[in-house]
């Protein structure tokens, strides 16, 4: 029978050394909680969530852990440049992630890392959801937890 080769595999054959983030590299989690109390959001409001460094590969275990909210209440989850707030994806991690509903949500199905993408940073990058649908309630208990690979 033949055998196909992934780009990595290929490479590994030819002697080739692996990025870390394709092979061995360190698994981190970008964690990040709402404030026990905040004002809530507006639609189209944004959450910062936190950073990921140049040459960081998301992976697609994300996961948005919330208690009941606004009916109707979705969250986008996207990166942006941090050097400028350019805007590279709104919601290349996720879309329209149920937050009205309390339970933990796969925050997976954004098109920078679903159905076989994979996205690299090229540079320093924001995370951060964009409120759709509905306002975000105040005081929403709100965890995101979004695993990437790097060093």
């Amino acid at each position: 029978m033949a055998e196909v080769n992934t780009a990595q595999g290929a490479a590994l054959i030819a002697r080739k050394k692996l990025q870390a983030h394709e092979s061995h590299g360190r698994v981190r989690v970008l964690a990040s909680k709402m404030p026990a109390v905040h004002a809530g959001a507006a639609v189209n409001d944004t959450i910062f969530i936190g950073r990921l460094p140049i040459g960081s590969r998301i992976l697609t275990d994300g996961i948005i852990s919330c208690a009941a909210g606004t009916a109707a209440c979705v969250l986008d989850v996207g990166v942006r440049k941090t050097r400028d707030g350019a805007v590279i994806d709104a919601d290349g991690i996720a879309v329209g992630i149920d937050v009205a509903a309390a339970g933990s949500k796969a925050a997976i199905n954004g098109a920078l890392i679903a159905n076989g993408a994979e996205y690299i940073t090229a540079e320093e990058v924001d995370v951060y959801a964009t409120v759709r649908g509905a306002a975000l309630a105040a005081n929403q208990s709100l965890k995101f937890e979004i695993q990437y690979v790097t060093d």
